[in-house]
C-alpha cells in the first residue's frame, strides 16, 4: 500500500486541483456572487489553470520548491483576494517542506498547518468567521488525528477532505464576520462560503488523486 506521496504524485494532485477548480468555477462564482464579487470561481480556475502550465518548468528537485514556484505563478497570475491568500499558503507550505521528496501523513500534517498559518495571518481571520479557515482547519486536525491513530495515507487523506467538505457545509448556518462579505450581516446566513468551498477542493484534489491509484 503506498504510503508516501512522492514528487510526481505532487505534481499530478496540484493538476487534478487545476481540473476541479476548472470545473467548478461557474459553480464557485455562483456561491461568490451571493457574497461577494462573483468572480472566485474564475480567479482560481485560472490562478491554478497558470501553476499547471508551469509545472513542467520546475526542476524536479524536492516538493518545497514545486508548491513556492507554484506561489509565485498564482501571486503573479490573479490578484484577487483568494488568489493572494492561495499564493501565501502555498509558499508558506513549500517552505516547511523544502528538501522533502517525499510526504507521510505527519508531513501532509505540517504542510497543511504551515498553510493554515499564513490564511490566518495573511487574512486575519479566525475559524467561526465564515472563511477559507472553516474548511482547512478541520481537515488539518483530521490529518493530526489520522497521524496519532497510524492511520494510512489514502484513509488520513479521504478523512482529511470528509472534514473540510463538512466544513464548508456548515458554513452555510453562519454569519459572515470578516471581509468584503462581513457587510451582509445576517443576510449571509444560509450561504455557503465560496473560500471554504476552494478549501474544500483543494482537499479533495488530494482524496481523488490517491483514490484512483492502484493499491491505494
Amino acid at each position: 500500500m503506498k504510503e508516501t506521496l512522492t514528487l510526481a504524485d505532487m505534481r499530478n494532485i496540484l493538476t487534478e486541483i487545476t481540473r476541479l477548480m476548472d470545473e467548478q468555477k461557474d459553480y464557485l462564482c455562483q456561491l461568490d456572487g451571493a457574497l461577494g464579487d462573483g468572480d472566485i470561481g474564475l480567479t482560481m480556475s485560472k490562478g491554478f489553470r497558470a501553476v499547471t502550465e508551469n509545472l513542467p518548468n520546475i526542476p524536479d528537485e524536492n516538493i518545497g520548491i514545486v508548491l513556492m514556484r507554484s506561489a509565485l505563478v498564482m501571486g503573479e497570475t490573479v490578484a484577487s483576494t483568494m488568489g493572494t491568500l492561495m499564493a501565501s499558503a502555498l509558499i508558506r507550505g513549500g517552505k516547511v517542506m523544502q528538501g522533502k521528496t517525499e510526504l507521510h501523513v505527519e508531513d501532509l500534517y505540517t504542510m497543511t498547518s504551515a498553510m493554515v498559518q499564513a490564511f490566518m495571518e495573511r487574512g486575519k481571520a479566525k475559524v467561526g468567521d465564515k472563511t477559507i479557515l472553516d474548511s482547512v482547519v478541520p481537515a488539518m486536525d483530521a490529518l493530526e488525528a489520522a497521524h496519532q491513530a497510524g492511520k494510512p495515507l489514502k484513509e488520513a487523506i479521504n478523512d482529511a477532505y470528509a472534514a473540510a467538505e463538512d466544513g464548508a457545509k456548515r458554513t452555510i448556518g453562519m454569519q459572515s464576520r470578516h471581509g468584503r462579505a462581513g457587510r451582509y450581516l445576517e443576510r449571509s446566513i444560509g450561504h455557503q462560503d465560496p473560500g471554504a468551498t476552494v478549501g474544500a477542493l483543494f482537499f479533495k484534489g488530494f482524496a481523488n488523486y490517491v483514490n484512483s491509484q492502484p493499491g491505494t
